[in-house]
């Protein structure tokens, strides 16, 4: 048996005197509904970039020109020389206790890197894109060569080519200078940073290498070893 429909579930006047089925009707209509939301994504991608923030900060995470940001990217770079001149300490150096900073550095920066990049990661950032201008958070923009406390070309081969009770000095003396530099951006970062895991690893950084700064002046003195080393205060 068939059936018949009603002439208005059937066609449909298009205006132009020509008759469309109705299901062209309702096809159409979600289809424009998507193409308008595409085009609104775009355009708030497009006033998001004229504002100067990232795809990630329209979710609620710093955005890539934030102190949160910069101070995991600039961090991690000022950790990575620390681990290798404390490679060349355990490689070079003589006095165990020494070495024993040495350790600690290599086990805790480490670990730090990690939960940085981790940090980075979650908000959609990776740390190969890091910008080539550096402490730009701190309105002190600079090569990143150029941190406080990094040291520079000529002295990291002077620490690979020492040996023995020079090796344990320069590497006191070049780490104390380098925690300085650290502790200054680890305070800076906890002022400045909007997260509050940032702003309290930053403080947390900060405290840790201030103490350890002072703890390489008593060693020093324990066992002997002349170094130029300024307290932290």
């Amino acid at each position: 048996m068939t059936t018949t429909k009603e002439p208005d579930e059937a066609k449909q006047d298009d205006g132009a005197g020509a008759e469309r089925p109705a299901s062209a009707r309702w096809s159409r209509g979600p289809r424009l509904g998507w193409v308008r939301l595409l085009v609104l994504a775009l355009a708030l991608l497009c006033f998001g970039g004229a504002l100067g923030f990232s795809v990630p900060s329209l979710f609620g995470n710093p955005g890539e020109d934030s102190a949160d940001v910069g101070y995991l990217q600039d961090m991690i770079t000022h950790h990575e020389q620390a681990l290798v001149m404390a490679q060349y300490q355990l490689t070079y150096g003589e006095r165990s206790e020494v070495k024993i900073f040495a350790r600690e550095i290599l086990e805790r920066q480490s670990y730090e890197i990690g939960l940085m990049e981790a940090k980075l990661r979650e908000w959609g950032y990776r740390r190969e894109d890091r910008p080539p201008t550096a402490m730009a958070w701190m309105g002190m923009g600079m090569p990143v060569e150029s941190m406080p406390g990094l040291a520079s070309e000529d002295q990291m081969d002077a620490l690979r080519q020492a040996t023995g009770a020079e090796a344990d000095r320069l590497f006191l003396e070049l780490m104390a200078t380098h925690h300085r530099g650290g502790a200054d951006m680890g305070r800076a970062g906890a002022e400045r940073a909007t997260d509050d895991w940032v702003k309290y690893l930053a403080d947390l950084q900060a405290r840790n290498q201030i103490i350890e700064i002072n703890e390489f002046i008593v060693t020093a003195e324990w066992i002997d070893l002349d170094v130029n080393i300024e307290p932290y205060e």
